[in-house]
């Protein structure tokens, strides 16, 4: 997020000036009255997304945006599965504003505030399943070296199907993409957002590959 005192590279787009296409997607309203769509997090937000006015400076980039982040919000994942992935992307990611918007989204899932607080330890020395152990690992192997290692992969398999395995590399891939957006644009926090503070993630040093083990 953008520090105090300290200008965004680029403003966010007031939704007077966005264009039609855009709006027609993106804004609050549009999105509430999509609600049986969408999951609740995004039908529910009381006001614009700052991260929605800086892509909408690229309406064709914005319209395309929405399809992809729409699906996985609302996916083949578990959605407790689906916090996991995104909170500790953004930790990975050093992303206040992604911690700060699912820090509460975790919650309404069915994460407890401490569970959510210890996904930034490491998922080898506390108290997750194995499957979601290997989830927040697999997180850690995809920013590291863009592979989900051997161990983490086959320990989801015996959950997961080609579908959500899928799944998992396009949630972190975006949400990659979105930290990188805001973090180098410099936006802001939404007004209404409490800002949580963003806490430094334990990783482990392993180094991911994929053998030939299924």
């Amino acid at each position: 997020m953008a520090s105090d005192g300290v200008p965004p590279r680029i403003e966010p787009l007031p939704v007077d000036k966005w264009a039609p296409e855009v709006s027609a997607v993106w804004t609050a309203d549009s999105l509430k009255n999509r609600r049986s769509r969408l999951p609740a997090h995004l039908t529910d937000l009381p006001d614009t997304l700052n991260l929605t006015r800086i892509l909408a400076h690229h309406p064709d980039l914005a319209v395309a945006v929405y399809p992809l982040s729409t699906l996985l919000n609302a996916g083949l994942l578990p959605p407790r599965d689906r916090e996991l992935v995104t909170l500790r992307t953004a930790l990975r990611s050093a992303s206040g504003y992604l911690w700060s918007h699912h820090y509460e989204t975790a919650q309404a899932v069915g994460l407890t505030e401490a569970e959510v607080l210890r996904i930034a330890d490491d998922p080898a020395t506390v108290g997750w399943s194995p499957h979601e152990a290997a989830l927040i690992t697999a997180v850690d192997e995809i920013c590291d070296a863009a592979v989900i290692g051997a161990v983490a992969w086959r320990q989801l398999r015996l959950t997961y199907d080609d579908a959500q395995m899928l799944e998992v590399l396009a949630l972190v891939g975006v949400y990659r993409l979105l930290a990188t957006v805001l973090s180098t644009s410099g936006a802001a926090l939404d007004a209404w957002r409490p800002e949580r503070p963003l806490p430094a993630a334990t990783v482990t040093a392993v180094r991911a590959r994929r053998d030939d083990q299924p």
